[in-house]
């Protein structure tokens, strides 16, 4: 499952929306959060790695190689963008962003994409559409917020990109967007404490009595359960295969399994005793 987070407008909080649920889907299956924006990146302040050499702007400069720029914060890969004025020297290079998609998303299960906001070429939506064709819009609480977001499916339209739907950030009560706005995933309530994980170095995923934790929790929950619930029936049948072959050839007894329930529910999830690699 690969998903690209993206708005024409900055500042909406898309980043914040982008890391914290690659980091809740880290803990249930393989995730890595590619940073996308060469120029104006934040991302490496809500990890501690401000200071990281190895970014994606020093693989695409040809300085390191793909295998150096891959970091981990806890269950979480990374691929960063440097967040220092170095970041204005990078060499965008289309043919190595498109070996960089085609690589994770081969070795993870889950690719979360932060899209800059800007309209260029280095950005991952003019390589070529079919390459990232799921796109989640993030606005914000305002009226400019709403005109940047009906701009942007657009533009999303008009380059013929799939578009999952749009998530109202910071919202305070301000505009009606669901009125307004098609495909309306989820509004995520203003939340002060939104700011507090970029001083301490903590994901708000990882910050408890937080309304906007809560919220965001839900939303990834909602979007990754199917592609989950696949994987998880996968392995039973998988298991139920191996068992019927055991019978078939006496290594052991094949145990009868018709009244068992697979149905998926993520409350009753226990994401402590899930191995995520073996989807």
């Amino acid at each position: 499952m690969k998903i690209g987070f993206y708005s024409i407008q900055g500042g909406t909080g898309k980043t914040t929306i982008a890391t914290n649920m690659a980091y809740h889907l880290s803990k249930i299956v393989r995730t890595i959060y590619v940073d996308c924006d060469l120029y104006g990146t934040t991302a490496p302040m809500l990890f501690g790695f401000e200071n990281n050499v190895n970014t994606l702007n020093a693989y695409l400069n040809g300085d390191i190689p793909l295998e150096d720029m891959i970091q981990q914060y806890d269950t979480l890969s990374l691929i960063l963008c440097d967040a220092t004025p170095e970041a204005f020297n990078t060499n965008s290079n289309p043919e190595k962003v498109v070996e960089l998609i085609n690589l994770m998303e081969k070795e993870f299960d889950v690719v979360i994409y932060d899209l800059p906001p800007n309209i260029t070429e280095g950005n991952l939506l003019f390589v070529g559409s079919e390459r990232l064709n799921n796109i989640i819009m993030v606005s914000n609480d305002s009226i400019p917020g709403i005109a940047n977001t009906l701009k942007t499916a657009d533009l999303l339209d008009e380059l013929d990109i799939g578009i999952i739907g749009t998530v109202v950030n910071m919202d305070m009560g301000n505009v009606q967007f669901e009125e307004v706005v098609d495909k309306l995933l989820a509004i995520l309530p203003y939340d002060k404490k939104v700011e507090k994980q970029y001083i301490d170095n903590v994901p708000i995923i990882d910050i408890k009595n937080s309304k906007f934790r809560k919220e965001l929790i839900k939303l990834s929950d909602e979007l990754a359960g199917a592609y989950i619930e696949e994987g998880i029936a996968t392995e039973r049948a998988l298991n139920i295969a191996k068992d019927l072959r055991g019978a078939i050839i006496g290594e052991e007894p094949l145990e009868d399994k018709s009244d068992e329930d697979i149905d998926f529910d993520m409350d009753d999830f226990d994401i402590e005793e899930f191995n995520p690699k073996r989807l």
